[in-house]
């Protein structure tokens, strides 16, 4: 796994845990809570690598639900079909690949600021000088965030974008390659040729083996 993408986990993880903590009595996101989860994602290949690893360490059961779910969704998101749904959901409204699940869905539910005229009207919640801001309808209905419980989502983006840029280039990958999640659970996104994926999976679990 790539350590820079890992990093950049890590610290989004850690600071929406904290505001979790924090302001927990008015956040009810949960397990099961899936609202976040009915869209079609694409994720950029440092991303879809790692979900792709996560995938392959599934029981044979579990992945082949996963699987089928990938080709059914992709077959309605073909045709336009609503609603929406990830193919990594499953029928109890839970993640199959929640450990290795991409930054987009660690920040779901939390207050996230955006530049001006990025969402669309109907998500923010708040204007600031700053941005707009949006979070889950369900949440924080008590007290809103403070300023302190708001993620700066374009920093991630924009993080997340180099991060992103240099794998790609260290790897000679297509730069701003984006790989929808249902293909890649139903896998027909093959991300590199047979050799170049064997080499790389390799060097992912040696990297995985020295980062533990």
């Amino acid at each position: 796994m790539n350590s820079e993408y890992r990093a950049l986990v890590a610290k989004v993880s850690a600071s929406a845990d904290a505001i979790g903590e924090r302001r927990k009595a008015d956040i009810t996101c949960s397990a099961g809570c899936s609202s976040c989860c009915h869209a079609w994602l694409t994720v950029s290949t440092v991303e879809a690598e790692e979900l792709v690893l996560a995938l392959a360490a599934l029981p044979t059961g579990e992945r082949e639900a996963v699987r089928a779910r990938g080709v059914s969704e992709l077959a309605r998101e073909a045709l336009g079909e609503s609603p929406a749904r990830c193919a990594m959901l499953d029928d109890d409204g839970r993640c199959g690949v929640y450990a290795a699940r991409p930054l987009v869905c660690r920040t779901q539910g939390h207050a996230l600021r955006y530049p001006a005229g990025l969402i669309p009207s109907s998500a923010i919640m708040r204007t600031t000088p700053k941005g707009d801001v949006t979070w889950c309808p369900l949440n924080y209905h008590a007290r809103e965030p403070n300023s302190e419980d708001v993620l700066d989502a374009e920093r991630v983006n924009q993080i997340l974008a180099v991060v992103a840029e240099r794998h790609a280039t260290q790897h000679a990958l297509a730069r701003h390659a984006r790989h929808a999640l249902s293909a890649l659970a139903a896998q027909t996104d093959v991300l590199h040729d047979d050799t170049a994926r064997g080499q790389n999976t390799a060097q992912f679990e040696r990297d995985r083996e020295l980062d533990d």
